[in-house]
């Protein structure tokens, strides 16, 4: 009597099909009948009985062989399937990216071009309304006055030109960067679609394997196991997400970037922004050995970097451009730091030792192009601190503070007036000041610890960090961008962090570079209206660009 199966384990009989009848042994001619696991052939039976009939040959049905091979590629089938709508859609999300990272570009070129149009009308405008004045001047005095009239005319007409010039070559420089930064993303999503496609290609040859293999036994059960492992191994290096990650990466960086503009010195600069991107070193140049401690005050223009050697107080003035050096000052008064009014005029704050009274005289003075001395500034005198730090803001103000002290004051440099007094709450003048954009005015108020705040003296946020030894701070006039120069405690090279007016850290050791034994000191890195840095390592100027990079 047969033995019944347990409950729940009884065996699912498949039917046979049968196998392609002309599918016969090469060396008999008789019907394929078995698999031979050992040497991975498919035999007759007359092979079977005279060739593998020993061990460790193991035999199995062919039917069962091919029945297992379709059931293994049916279940890759469903994954390559899915893949396969996965890549489409990422190959559709390309296509988005891409027209979305245009759109936004063609935005910023055409924002470029609106406000540079502007200016260049606004030239037009101040020459019609100066050959109008000339023209008036000149029906006084018919026959001199015309002559002075026609010179007169003719320079304007080439001041003009080369103010027209100058705006025109800026906002060319504008557009090539923006058509720069438009091939870097166009060649970024080029590539990536080429990747998708490679892949999306392969997973199509995949596919049309499987269906060719499939419409013979004898191909399935020869070529299967290569096709499987190939599935498993290209399936393996498939990885989509890395492309889609890429795109959102790419996306943001471009929704990031800005078209930054605004007013420095009486002089108007405009720059694409807003990335973090890559500095790079354009050039250095050599501080002459007669400076004998060297140390960075402040810009004076876009290429003029202030320099004070700290040793006799002497002032230098190097041009970035030409790499020239020029002493304008003799020593004497120790400079805390300079900032241009205008075209015309530059505003020092100084520590002098003599000072009495009420007053603090002769700690802030105004000096014309030519380093000429205009006039000293007074303000009220507060403790015994003797060191004044300046700045100047966005409407053409003097921001001036007090070593140790808790007043800022607002000094109009047409009359010399205080037009608003400002007071830190809890918090005192420690060493520079700096204006933003925005109005508000970064301190520091200890060593390493910066505090913005508004013009009603409240405080905003507070900036320091851990790894900062001997800081120096900068602000970017046109992003409100910190940049903190430092040596870091555990290593020796001077480095700047990137910091937004929040107080966050957004991105660490943009640049580096090693002090040398000149002087003790740390230089400030300074930030130039045209969004350049310029460090210093005692020796050298070392001049940075920042490039776009994805």
């Amino acid at each position: 009597m047969a033995s019944r199966f347990p409950e729940g384990n009884q065996v699912q009989l498949r039917p046979r099909k049968g196998h392609d009848m002309k599918w016969s042994c090469d060396k008999h001619g008789e019907p394929i009948k078995f698999y031979c696991k050992k040497h991975k052939i498919p035999i007759c039976h007359p092979c079977a009985t005279k060739d593998h009939s020993q061990k460790p040959c193991e035999l199995d049905d062919i039917e069962d062989v091919i029945f297992e091979r379709r059931r293994q590629l049916d279940e890759k089938r469903p994954k390559v399937q899915e893949l396969q709508k996965q890549l489409d859609a990422l190959n559709t999300k390309i296509k988005t990216v891409s027209t979305s990272g245009s759109t936004h570009l063609r935005t910023i070129n055409n924002n470029i071009q609106d406000s540079y149009h502007d200016k260049i009308d606004s030239v037009g405008e101040k020459e019609n309304r100066m050959i109008r004045v000339i023209n008036e001047e000149a029906d006084e005095e018919i026959r001199l006055v015309n002559e002075k009239r026609e010179k007169r005319i003719k320079d304007c007409n080439i001041e003009r030109e080369n103010e027209r010039q100058i705006i025109k070559d800026k906002e060319a420089k504008l557009l090539a960067d923006a058509k720069k930064i438009s091939e870097v993303v166009s060649k970024k999503i080029k590539d990536l679609a080429n990747k998708n496609q490679h892949v999306i290609n392969t997973v199509k040859n995949i596919e049309s394997t499987i269906k060719r293999i499939n419409q013979h036994d004898k191909t399935l059960v020869n070529e299967a196991p290569q096709v499987l492992a190939s599935i498993d191994e290209n399936l393996s290096l498939i990885v989509h997400q890395d492309v889609s990650d890429c795109l959102d990466r790419i996306q943001n960086e471009v929704e990031r970037m800005k078209f930054a503009e605004g007013g420095v010195g009486g002089e108007y600069y405009g720059r694409i922004d807003g990335y973090i991107g890559k500095w790079e070193l354009v050039k250095s140049i050599h501080i002459p050995s007669v400076v004998n401690e060297p140390c960075v005050r402040g810009l004076v223009s876009d290429d003029e970097i202030c320099v004070q050697d700290v040793d006799n107080n002497d002032m230098y003035i190097t041009n970035i451009n030409t790499q020239h050096t020029e002493k304008v000052i003799d020593g004497g008064v120790w400079i805390t730091s300079c900032a241009p009014i205008d075209s015309n005029v530059i505003v020092c704050g100084k520590r002098r030792g003599e000072c009495t009274g009420d007053r603090l005289d002769g700690c802030i003075t105004l000096y014309d192009r030519q380093r000429k001395v205009i006039r000293d500034i007074s303000i009220p005198r507060n403790g015994d601190g003797k060191s004044v730090y300046v700045d100047v803001d966005r409407d053409g103000m003097i921001i001036a503070g007090q070593f140790n002290q808790s007043n800022i004051y607002i000094i109009n440099p047409a009359d010399d007036k205080i037009v608003n007094t400002i007071t830190t709450q809890g918090k005192k003048v420690w060493d520079g000041i700096q204006a933003l954009s925005s109005g508000d005015i970064v301190v520091e108020t200890g060593i390493g610890e910066y505090t913005v705040i508004s013009r009603s003296g409240e405080e905003k946020a507070v900036i320091h960090g851990n790894k900062w030894y001997g800081p120096q701070c900068r602000v970017d006039k046109l992003t409100d961008t910190l940049y903190i120069t430092y040596r870091d405690a555990f290593r020796n090279p001077i480095a700047v962090d990137q910091v937004s007016r929040d107080g966050i850290i957004q991105a660490r050791r943009i640049v580096e570079y090693v002090k040398s034994d000149r002087s003790p000191l740390i230089s400030l890195c300074l930030v130039t209206p045209s969004g350049n840095l310029v460090g210093c390592d005692r020796d050298k100027l070392h001049l940075y660009k920042k490039t776009f990079i994805l």
